[in-house]
Order: structure tokens, then sequence, then C-alpha cells
């Protein structure tokens, strides 16, 4: 298995694109699926479009049709990217994220839209290749949320920030214990950071670039929720693709419970970012 297969590739499409496929084609053909918040779509969305939260789609999959073309946007283009790549996933073939969301729908110029460092990665394929690569991307995880927590001030995204660092540490204790399983021997957090990467977080995303992209981001408060949103459905992804890919029962038990952890993440997010939404 090449690891560059663990991140799920998304097509988007351009405001101008979308308008062309929902104007061209009947309803029966295509769904447009808001994955914002409650607050936020009824806020304003697109006329015709379904509200699936992000926080909760991957609960929500069986509910949407695998023969139509589904199309899923959010506010910048950030957390539909998620959506859209969990629904490839999930065996839909026609699936696309649209760029910029619903501001560069109503023809607002967002202030660059953050883009996924996907498949950098390549060359590991043994299982405890797979737990090295995870526990890496976990540590990278944390520290961005350790970052970002000092770029708001709003003090439940300090606590919900602060209990995501808590969770990456957890998740890195599970993955070193099933790898010293599998290699017969205590694994410790030096020895496997020496064979792991630097600073890179699940999709391939650098530390540095994210948080320099939410430096320059108006609201800084919802671009990190927005983005913390967007790294857990990207862990979620790769984690269910895991799961799929290894035999091993107890290293499946590892993903297993990782997958549900990532699922109450979203969701507590999601809640949150529905509670800020102005």
């Amino acid at each position: 298995m090449n690891i560059a297969d663990l991140f799920t590739k998304v097509e988007t499409l351009s405001t101008d694109e979308t308008k062309d496929i929902l104007s061209s084609r009947s309803q029966d053909e295509v769904e447009l699926i808001d994955v914002r918040e409650p607050k936020e779509y009824n806020r304003g969305h697109i006329p015709g479009a379904r509200l699936i939260p992000m926080s909760g789609i991957a609960d929500n999959i069986d509910s949407i049709d695998t023969s139509k073309t589904v199309i899923t946007y959010c506010q910048r283009g950030v957390r539909s990217r998620s959506a859209a790549a969990l629904l490839k996933r999930s065996g839909f073939t026609e699936v696309f994220s649209m760029t910029g969301g619903i501001e560069a729908w109503n023809g607002n110029i967002a202030s660059g839209e953050y883009e996924a460092g996907l498949y950098m990665i390549e060359g590991r394929k043994t299982v405890d290749e797979l737990l090295s690569l995870a526990w890496g991307l976990e540590e990278g995880a944390r520290i961005f949320y350790s970052r970002a927590r000092d770029l708001v001030e709003d003090t439940d995204a300090k606590d919900i920030l602060s209990g995501l660092i808590q969770s990456e540490v957890k998740h890195k204790a599970f993955l070193l214990s099933a790898l010293s399983r599998i290699k017969d021997k205590e694994m410790t957090d030096d020895i496997i950071k020496g064979s792991s990467l630097d600073n890179i977080m699940e999709g391939g995303i650098s530390v540095d670039k994210a948080i320099d992209w939410l430096r320059n981001q108006e609201n800084s408060l919802i671009s990190v929720l927005e983005l913390s949103m967007h790294l857990e459905a990207n862990s979620l992804d790769l984690y269910m693709k895991m799961y799929n890919e290894l035999e091993n029962d107890e290293t499946k038990k590892v993903f297993s419970g990782l997958i549900k952890e990532e699922k109450v993440h979203l969701a507590k997010l999601g809640h949150l970012l529905n509670e800020k939404a102005v």
C-alpha cells in the first residue's frame, strides 16, 4: 500500500462551475450540501442546499444518494474539502468541494483559501510504519493545537483546544503501545520520533504554514475552529482507511477507538463553532 493512497484526493469546483452544474441539471441529479453549522446555515445559504454539518456528516452519509453528483460547500472552502473526502472514501464517485465557500458565491474575496498539502509522504507500507506515521501526525496536531490556542482569546475555544491537546497525547500513547506489541519491545517517544514526521499533521499539512495562514485571517477564532475541524476530519478519513487496510485485530481495535474519538472531537468543535458564529 502506497502511503499517498491513505489521503483522499478531492476535486474542486469554482463558484461559476458550480452554478453551471446547478442550472444545467435537475435536482434529481445533483445534491448541494452545506456542511456548516445550523446557525450559519440559517443566517443565509445557497437556495436548494441541504444542511448536513461537517460535525456529523460521518454518521449521516447513508442519507445521501450515491448516484447523484454531490457538491459540498462551507463558509470559505475549508470544511467542505474534508466533507468531500469523507464522502469519496465512502463510495461516492462524483463529489466536489466548492472553492471559496459561500463567501465566494456571494462575491466576497476571502483573504486566501487554505490549501492542504496532501500526498507528501511516501514509502510506508508495513503495519509498524503506518503506526509510526499515525504517531507523527498526532504529534503534529498536538503542536498545532498548542500554538493555535495562543491565537484565540475566547475561553471556550481555549478549553476545547486544551482538550484536543490532551487527546493527541493520549492517542500517541495508544499508538506507541500498539507499536510496542508488534515489535515485541518497548517503544518510546524518543525512539519513534527519529523515524517519524516533523511538524506535519493529518493530510500532510505543515504546522508552520497552518499557523501562518491563521494569523492572516480577520476572524482568528472562527478560522481556528474551522481549520481544527478540517484536521479532525482528515484524521477521521485517514484512520478509517487504516482500519480497513489493517488485518491485525489488536491494531484494528486501536484505530476503531481513534475513529470514535475523532467523531466526538468533530461534534464538539461544530457545537462551539455554531455558538460563536456571528
